[in-house]
């Protein structure tokens, strides 16, 4: 059985039982080889875009014996998967930007069967707010402590809800108990030094909208 650290094994808890898995990124594919080995996922693709991890991954799924499971594909974000192809999308270990870009490129992900499987490792209150004013639903999130930093979790689907128009959603997460105190801080503290660089550069009316947020995340 393939081990998994504590951010993956976090990732890994939040996929769908049953679903076939499309991990976009997949470096050396632990992820879904775990996934198959532990009877929560029957199969599904590996993918990368750069040839090497590419490989790697190759040697993961063979060595597993589960080359007729684990479909190895070569391609930038969700370009070298179909639709059909997947139930749960893992896209996880990229800033949230790029996690942004490739659901941008790929209009077919606006599907509510397809759950996504989301694990931003810097910016995640720029894929909130593009899930959320794009008729996703963040439907669960979580923290996973790796190391000295934490990082959320989040699944998501998309419902065609109404657009999200409280920028603080962005910012806080769905960690409104105590256990999340430690991410707020944190976030509260990035807000702080963002707003700071804002004020330097002239931007007052930017800088007192973040340090209003962070205010906010404090005292939550």
């Amino acid at each position: 059985m393939v081990s998994l650290d504590k951010r993956l094994s976090m990732v890994a808890s939040m996929v769908r039982r049953g679903s076939r898995v499309a991990d976009i990124g997949t470096d050396h594919a632990y992820l879904p080889v775990h996934l198959v080995q532990a009877g929560i996922s029957p199969g599904g693709i590996a993918a990368d875009i750069r040839s090497g991890p590419l490989e790697a991954a190759r040697r993961t799924v063979t060595e597993a014996g589960l080359t007729d499971a684990i479909a190895l594909r070569l391609g930038d974000g969700l370009a070298p998967v179909a639709a059909e192809e997947a139930d749960d999308i893992v896209i996880a270990g990229m800033g949230g930007e790029t996690i942004v870009e490739i659901l941008s490129a790929a209009d077919w992900v606006k599907d509510a069967r397809l759950q996504l499987v989301l694990q931003p490792m810097t910016r995640a209150e720029e894929l909130r707010r593009w899930l959320m004013t794009n008729g996703f639903v963040i439907t669960e999130e979580r923290l996973v402590r790796d190391g000295h930093r934490l990082y959320p979790v989040m699944t998501a689907a998309h419902t065609a809800a109404e657009p999200e128009t409280d920028e603080f959603v962005f910012y806080a997460g769905f960690f409104a108990d105590e256990e999340g105190r430690p991410y707020r801080e944190m976030m509260a503290e990035h807000l702080t030094r963002r707003a700071a660089g804002l004020h330097h550069a002239g931007d007052e009316v930017g800088a007192e909208k973040l340090l209003a947020i962070a205010e906010r995340l404090r005292n939550m």
